[in-house]
């Protein structure tokens, strides 16, 4: 029997946070045919608007024992999201039935709002980890991770997280081969540890007061004199 893969959205989602994780399903599907069963599911069924404008059709949460992993999405949304007992209630029963609850990027907010996170060390969009840190004290947070797991729960952070979140899931359920052919299917790493920045390292060399500066004044000055 396939594996029911359930994507929780709600209005002004982050729509790479449901799109990146649906195709890395996708395509180990593809591979491994037969495995996961994917639907898309929100409080209220039908097209739910992201926060780029773009729309999703969703169907119904619909019962929590019929899903083997539940991913929530990030975004804009979430602060509203928070408000919805009918979305927080699911929540809370995929913690007790289904196999593994997870959320991509600030959908961490959620999983703290259903008390999955208390006491549990977990990760944030660093946008707005102050936030996260002020509306859920009893949540240990360490908000340069890329992603943090204890459980059957675990959040994963940055927007392409859910890329990663997916693969190590896929990795789990149907071993490493099939996630890195997954990963080469979408052209991108096979694997990211999450104890990495979620700051681009890259990004840091290129400017001019990063940690690199001084390295790369020296090799500029270097050159120049050749």
């Amino acid at each position: 029997m396939p594996r029911r893969v359930a994507f929780l959205i709600f209005p002004r989602f982050q729509l790479l946070d449901a799109a990146g994780p649906i195709c890395a399903f996708e395509i180990a599907d593809r591979i491994r045919p037969g495995t996961y069963e994917l639907r898309v599911i929100a409080a209220v069924p039908g097209g739910v608007t992201s926060s780029s404008g773009a729309t999703l059709q969703a169907s119904a949460l619909g019962r929590a024992g019929l899903i083997d992993t539940l991913i929530v999405a990030g975004g804009d949304g979430t602060r509203s999201a928070l408000g919805c007992r009918k979305t927080q209630r699911f929540i809370q029963s995929c913690a007790l039935r289904a196999r593994r609850v997870t959320s991509v990027c600030s959908g961490s907010f959620l999983l703290a709002g259903a008390g999955l996170l208390d006491g549990r060390t977990a990760t944030t969009h660093w946008s707005c980890s102050e936030e996260f840190r002020q509306r859920f004290p009893r949540v240990r947070l360490d908000p340069d991770r890329i992603f943090v797991r204890e459980g059957a729960c675990g959040p994963r952070q940055g927007i392409t997280a859910g890329i990663d979140l997916s693969l190590a899931l896929i990795g789990e359920d149907l071993g490493e081969g099939v996630a890195r052919r997954t990963a080469q299917h979408l052209v991108v790493y096979h694997r990211r540890p999450g104890g990495q920045s979620q700051f681009s390292a890259l990004l840091e060399m290129e400017s001019s007061h990063g940690r690199f500066a001084a390295l790369f004044d020296t090799c500029a000055r270097t050159l120049r004199r050749r």
